[in-house]
């Protein structure tokens, strides 16, 4: 796994979201001399190696990230996951608790409820499919995106709910949520606070990347919690 290292002092992981890669909080780590900042890419991502063929669950990358952080003696780590990077930092949490002393979560994925919705879309995919009448429009952005060695990966990931897993993590965990997020909506932070032990949610303006536009504020707070 690829990581850059920035400042020395108590250890900060950062876990990018889906699309992104470790540099995204570089602006961030910057700030913070005084800590260990890790930005990791995960496989499939950045300079990291991809997963394999069959692609990758969540669980897979919440073991590649336990083997690096082994490999690095690296225990009781601060975690600062963005969306996807949150679905790793729970499991890793759940699994490895010794890994993980807490977490802070932006914008967090993980979390699914049945959509009669999304059932039915899926299912007309599937049936045109197996007729050789693929019709794309019934597939994503995210997913449309994807290199085609990444794509397996992805319904692996996005299928999972993490609900079950969310019940389990013992760590302390700050939740950041814009209000006008549409990929991870302000409600599944709601969801995700009650189902945590120990948990606070904290509410700002804007959307999905929103806390990555004040660089600033965003070191303040992964300075604050990790102390």
């Amino acid at each position: 796994m690829y990581y850059v290292k920035f400042g020395e002092g108590k250890p900060v992981v950062y876990l990018h979201g889906w699309g992104c890669d470790g540099s995204i909080f570089a602006p961030v780590a910057k700030l913070l001399p005084n800590f260990s900042n890790y930005l990791v890419d995960f496989n499939g991502f950045g300079k990291s190696d991809p997963p394999c063929a069959d692609g990758w669950t969540v669980w897979d990358y919440a073991r590649e990230l336990h083997d690096f952080l082994t490999e690095n003696n690296l225990r009781k780590v601060a975690l600062v996951g963005h969306s996807f990077g949150c679905r790793v930092g729970l499991c890793l949490a759940a699994k490895y608790p010794d890994d993980v002393s807490k977490m802070l979560f932006v914008a967090p994925a993980g979390l699914r409820k049945f959509s009669l919705r999304r059932w039915w879309r899926v299912r007309i995919y599937k049936l045109k499919k197996r007729f050789g009448k693929t019709d794309l429009s019934y597939a994503g952005k995210d997913y449309l995106d994807c290199r085609d060695e990444m794509k397996k990966t992805f319904v692996k990931v996005v299928n999972e709910d993490l609900s079950a897993v969310a019940k389990k993590v013992r760590c302390p965990v700050l939740i950041v949520n814009g209000r006008e997020d549409e990929s991870t909506p302000l409600r599944h932070a709601e969801r995700l606070n009650k189902l945590l032990r120990d948990s606070n949610l904290t509410i700002i303006d804007g959307g999905h990347f929103s806390f990555f536009f004040v660089p600033a504020a965003f070191a303040q707070t992964v300075k604050i919690f990790a102390e």
